[in-house]
């Protein structure tokens, strides 16, 4: 008989595990946190979930109780393609492509919010493909239950093709935190809930480990 339970995670994550030892899916309720006004947060949504375009996640973070400045896609060489929504229908309302892709998102609030919860489970045979080679160009959703313990656990888990992992923050995004092959730059610890940026030198598709 599969087995069901709940467990509570430090930072307001609510994992719904379903099946044995090591779930084959989880459903998620998380809270994150942010907690500066006019900052961009990189944010990864789960691989199955309800939003459809940056409305709707606009719209959610909206119906939370905070105030939302900006939805924004981050993709092409050093993030230099940026596709925005702002208030008041301004601006691209793309089509928001996490099922498929495992994009992350970068949100910016007026003023610091904690009450917005993101809701969705995981697709365990959801790969990720990454084509374009160069600079940081994937934003990407890590799975809430990822194994991975820091940057440079992507580069165990990923393989050679990988050659830079990314934390982005601050106003713009224009904040970088970046770890190299050959233990080079800041091997940052993940955070749960953050969307991270990768590099590629070949095409690559990547199956996310998760407990």
């Amino acid at each position: 008989m599969a087995k069901r339970m709940k467990l509570w995670v430090v930072g307001a994550l609510l994992l719904t595990v379903v099946g044995g030892a090591v779930a084959s899916n989880m459903g998620f309720k998380f809270v994150p946190n942010l907690n500066i006004a006019n900052s961009a947060f990189p944010v990864g949504i789960p691989f199955n979930h309800n939003y459809t375009d940056a409305q709707s996640i606009y719209a959610d973070i909206q119906a939370s109780g905070c105030s939302p400045a900006s939805v924004s896609r981050i993709f092409g060489p050093a993030e230099k393609g940026v596709s925005s929504w702002f208030p008041g229908a301004f601006g691209e309302d793309f089509t928001v492509t996490t099922s498929a892709t495992g994009e992350g998102y970068s949100i910016q609030v007026t003023s610091p919010c904690t009450t917005w919860v993101i809701v969705g489970s995981h697709n365990p045979a959801q790969s990720i493909s990454m084509t374009n080679v160069g600079s940081p160009t994937y934003l990407l959703s890590v799975p809430y239950h990822t194994t991975a313990i820091d940057a440079n656990s992507f580069f165990t888990e990923i393989g050679p093709n990988l050659v830079q992992v990314d934390r982005i923050s601050g106003a713009g995004a224009k904040g970088h935190t970046t770890w190299f092959p050959g233990a080079f730059g800041n091997n940052f610890a993940v955070k749960i809930g953050e969307a991270l940026d990768f590099s590629v030198s070949a095409p690559t598709s990547w199956t996310p480990a998760h407990y």
